[in-house]
Formats: structure tokens, C-alpha cells, sequence
């Protein structure tokens, strides 16, 4: 394991800052981060046409005052939102027990079942993303088609991870959801089973093009969780041929190692990384120990122990292309900005998997040093996350802070201190 010599350093800051010297997923945080007020506050419920009752996230909400606002091309909320808060409520600890969590997990349920694509239209069996201020579907603006993309695999995601939940509690309410997935996992398989295992090139780089979009292994990763659900749900030839293509188009598409850039970074699409929904090295380490394929996990591994240090030693980035002559790598352009929570969330989620997988303490410090940003540990100096508010600042730009904080930024900010908190591993 190639991990970075700083961590030492990293480790004796941390111990200071805390006054603790142990971690673990037993011990239990002295404070809460997770602050639900500001999610409460984007939420509302709204009736449709059909006379559905469903639950909504606002998508923006701007500072100072932190009004509500929509987009006049797409909406005021989206499934891409509502599928995100969805999933963090599903994961609070205290779900079984708090009956307000428990009937607005309900209502945005509804809203994602509502919102898929019906037979007989283009899509069908996929998700629309935005819904109109007058409660109709937005069905035709290029970020809400229902079509095989981001909000779709959300959808999607969601429903895998909460049909076990209700088929013990509201089993006509599971078979809904068990009759949408079924839907688009059929289309999944149709649309990417049968794709040939070739390679394209992109400034040198070979790329998998059987992946979504050709080569995007971020919307592969979510993919790979959805189909990892509904194959532990009911074993099926097709969907595990398919998740063997797509992880292993996922992993082909990491470069470097310990002493070579990028050091083991999972490319996001043709020859770029960018920090936005690079779930790779999550999607990798869940699947990969649910699936027993050790390589998977080690690839994971591979991104998390060299690449996550090298950029927080770069004060991190928001995006990089390459360009390959033989074997190596070079950046031809570099981002730092901006900087979102949507960017960090992935690898504090991926070190935390990697430490229960594997116990080791240094993941637990890299968390720690990741979970920094929203803290003010940043190029910014500047908190990123309200704990007071539950607020999550919209992003670090290269002129400063936008202190928006939409429906993504927080989301993103409380899975991650979720996630951490259940592990005890921030105080």
C-alpha cells in the first residue's frame, strides 16, 4: 500500500485538533454535524396534475436571504435533487423511529416513481429530471428528457437501495418500486449489454466505448451500484455480464501509480478527470467486495492511496485532461476552480469504504483530512458547510466563495458528514 508520508503529519494535526487518539466505527461522535434545517427548508410538497402528492427539493437557493429559486429552462426541483435527499434520509440513523423523516422519504418516493418515462413514449422505462412551477413534468428540455443519464441512474440508485425498506413495511408500495426498476434495468441491459468491448482514443489515451456516453465511468460507478442492488435482490446472467463490463471499462480507464502521474486516477471521460461524481473508487470497493473481484478493490485502493493525497497536497482540483505519448501521461490543461461539494463528498465516501473493508487507520486520517474542505481547510480558508445552518456553500470560485447554497451543495455536505458520523469519525 502506497500511501502519502505526509499522513504522519496529517495524523498528529488531527489528534491535536480532536484530543483523540482512537477511531473507530463503534465509538460514537461527541457532536453533530448533520443539520437538517436548511434541507427542510428547499423541501415542500406539491401536488401534481394526477393528483399525486409528491415531496420536492428546491434545486437553488441564493444568499442572503436564501429565497428559493428555479431555472426558467428547467424547473424548480429535479429528480437528480429529490433522488440525492432521498437516499441521505434513508441512511439516517434514527429513519425507524422519527415519523416526519419517514413521510417525506415517502412523498419523494412518489415523486421518483412519478416521474418515469411511461410506455409508449420516447424513453420510456427511463426518468424525467424537472418539474415546471405549474406541477407538470418537464419532458423535453435537453437536461430533463428521460433518456440514459445522471438523473436517470439516480433514480435508479434510489429505488434499488429502498425497495427492501418497504417491501416489509407497504408491500403494494414496494411493488411499485420493485415494477420501475424492473423497467429500467431492462432498458440498461438492452442499451448497454450488448455493446462491443472495443476502444477509442482520445489524445492518445485508449478508452473503453461501451461505457455511458461512450467512455464516462462516473456514470458508470452509479450504474454499477444500481445493478450490484438489483442483482443481490435476484441473481440474473445479464445483469452480472453487465456488471463485469462496466467495472472493468471502469478500472481500464485508471493510469499511473505511487511515482507516476496521475498516481492511479480514474479518468471520468475520454482523456479528463474531473472531481464532480468520481464515485469510481467507491462504486469499485462496495461492488468489488459484494462480487468478490479483489482487483476491483485494489484499483480502488490504488486511486484513493496515491491520487486523494497528491491532490489535497495541490490544494485540490477541479479538473485536468491528458494527453499519452506510449506510456506516459501529461497534463495538457489543468482547473482548480471551482471547487464543489459534489467533488469531495466521492472520496471521503470512498476512504471511509476502504477503511471498513479494511480497518486501516490511515484511511480513517484521510477522511478526517478530506472532510478539512467543508471545514475551512481549503484554498479559500473558508468553511464551506454551516453546522449551524445545514447549510452547504454552492462552491470555491477563482474570485472567492459563492455562499449560495442550493439543493446539490447541501445534499452533498450532509452525505458526507453522514457518513462520517456513523463511523465516529468527527467530533
Amino acid at each position: 500500500m502506497y500511501l502519502s508520508r505526509f499522513y504522519h503529519f496529517i495524523a498528529i494535526v488531527l489528534l491535536i485538533v480532536s484530543g483523540s487518539g482512537r477511531l473507530g466505527a463503534q465509538s460514537a461522535p461527541a457532536r453533530r454535524y448533520v443539520n437538517l434545517a436548511h434541507l427542510d427548508h428547499l423541501y415542500q410538497t406539491v401536488t401534481l396534475p394526477n393528483s399525486a402528492t409528491v415531496g420536492t427539493i428546491a434545486i437553488y437557493s441564493n444568499a442572503p436571504d436564501y429565497r428559493l429559486v428555479g431555472d426558467d429552462d428547467e424547473g424548480f426541483t429535479c429528480i437528480d435533487d429529490v433522488a440525492r435527499a432521498a437516499l441521505f434520509l434513508f441512511n439516517e440513523p434514527d429513519l425507524n423511529g422519527n415519523r416526519g423523516k419517514q413521510t417525506k422519504l415517502r412523498a419523494m418516493t412518489e415523486f421518483v416513481l412519478q416521474l418515469q418515462a411511461p410506455v409508449g413514449v420516447s424513453g420510456a422505462g427511463y426518468f424525467y429530471n424537472f418539474l415546471w412551477p405549474d406541477r407538470t413534468i418537464n419532458t423535453t428540455f435537453r437536461t430533463s428528457v428521460a433518456e440514459a443519464n445522471f438523473w436517470s441512474w439516480r433514480a435508479f440508485w434510489y429505488l434499488t437501495e429502498a425497495y427492501p425498506y418497504y417491501q416489509k413495511r407497504d408491500t403494494a408500495f414496494a411493488g411499485r418500486i420493485l415494477t420501475a426498476t424492473q423497467k429500467i434495468t431492462a432498458n440498461v441491459v438492452r442499451d448497454f449489454g450488448d455493446k462491443p468491448a472495443e476502444y477509442g482514443h482520445s489524445q492518445g489515451v485508449a478508452v473503453p466505448t461501451w461505457l455511458p456516453f461512450g467512455s464516462g465511468t462516473d456514470q458508470a460507478a452509479i450504474l454499477l451500484l444500481c445493478l450490484a442492488n438489483v442483482q443481490q435482490r435476484q441473481a440474473n446472467l445479464a445483469v452480472l455480464r453487465l456488471i463485469d463490463k462496466l467495472g472493468s471499462g471502469i478500472v481500464a480507464m485508471q493510469h499511473g501509480g505511487p511515482n507516476q502521474f496521475p498516481y492511479g486516477a480514474i479518468l471520468s471521460f475520454e482523456n479528463t478527470w474531473h472531481a464532480y461524481a468520481s464515485d469510481q473508487a467507491y462504486a469499485l470497493l462496495r461492488v468489488g467486495k459484494q462480487l468478490a473481484k479483489p482487483d476491483w478493490q485494489a484499483a480502488a485502493r490504488r486511486e484513493i492511496d496515491n491520487f486523494y493525497p497528491w491532490l489535497i497536497q495541490q490544494q485540490y482540483l477541479e479538473s485536468f485532461a491528458v494527453n499519452q505519448t506510449d506510456t506516459t501521461l501529461i497534463p495538457i490543461r489543468t482547473s482548480q476552480f471551482s471547487q464543489i461539494a459534489y467533488g469531495i463528498r466521492p472520496m471521503i465516501w470512498a476512504a471511509l469504504e476502504a477503511y471498513d473493508q479494511t480497518k486501516n487507520q490511515n484511511y480513517a486520517t484521510l477522511a478526517r483530512q478530506l472532510a478539512g474542505w467543508f471545514l475551512g481547510k481549503n484554498v479559500a480558508n473558508t468553511p464551506m458547510y454551516d453546522r449551524s445552518t445545514g447549510r452547504g456553500y454552492d462552491g470555491i470560485g477563482a474570485t472567492g466563495i459563492n455562499r449560495n447554497s442550493g439543493a446539490e451543495s447541501t445534499i452533498e455536505s450532509l452525505w458526507a458528514f453522514q457518513r462520517l458520523e456513523k463511523y465516529g469519525m468527527i467530533e
